[in-house]
């Protein structure tokens, strides 16, 4: 029977849950894209396949350093010249 890593296994220390699960998803979508360009059948599903990669090394994700900093989220714009300029 083989191993599936669980998630406190393949995150090191103050890495997110999200950030994998995004990385593993955008891993799975190119296993998928590259053996359908090459006509190749999966014998698993890209998603396994993609956490084995995660989980042996082959592949890893970086975080930027302000992940989960809220940023302000107010609209900037640029002011126009109103309609009454115009006449």
């Amino acid at each position: 029977m083989m191993h599936r890593p669980s998630v406190p296994e393949l995150l090191k220390p103050g890495q997110s849950y999200y950030s994998l699960v995004v990385a593993v998803a955008k891993r799975a979508r190119e296993i998928a894209q590259h053996a359908d360009e090459n006509g190749e059948i999966l014998l698993e599903k890209p998603v396994k396949l993609a956490v084995d990669d995660f989980a042996k090394g082959r592949y890893k994700f970086i975080e930027s350093s302000d992940i989960g900093v809220i940023r302000d989220r107010r609209l900037s714009y640029v002011p126009t010249t109103s309609l009454e300029d115009d006449e």
